[in-house]
């Protein structure tokens, strides 16, 4: 069974979003958790991988969410912009 998991970091970088962007992340995560449950993609959400175990989705134009999946588990990494997004990714390679 697929579980996804908060880790801190996302805690900490949702806590740094306005009002509309933690709505637009809260509707984003329902998707995401529609998609984990049916194996549907819905449009536009674009899921993707962009290194061996993390993936990214579009909240919106410019927030994303960084999503790390071992197994079964999906790990909510951090939400940020496209800057965000580099520097973790800089900064954990692996």
């Amino acid at each position: 069974m697929k579980r996804v998991l908060v880790l801190p970091s996302f805690e900490r970088s949702v806590k740094k979003l306005t009002r509309q962007d933690k709505k637009n992340l809260t509707e984003s995560l329902e998707a995401f958790n529609s998609f984990l449950l049916s194996g549907e993609l819905p449009v536009d959400f674009g899921f993707k991988k962009i290194n061996h175990d993390k993936y990214e989705f579009r909240v919106d134009i410019r927030l994303r969410v960084i999503v790390k999946v071992e197994g079964d588990d999906y790990y909510l990494v951090l939400a940020g912009n496209h800057d965000g997004v580099k520097r973790y990714l800089r900064r954990y390679r692996s």
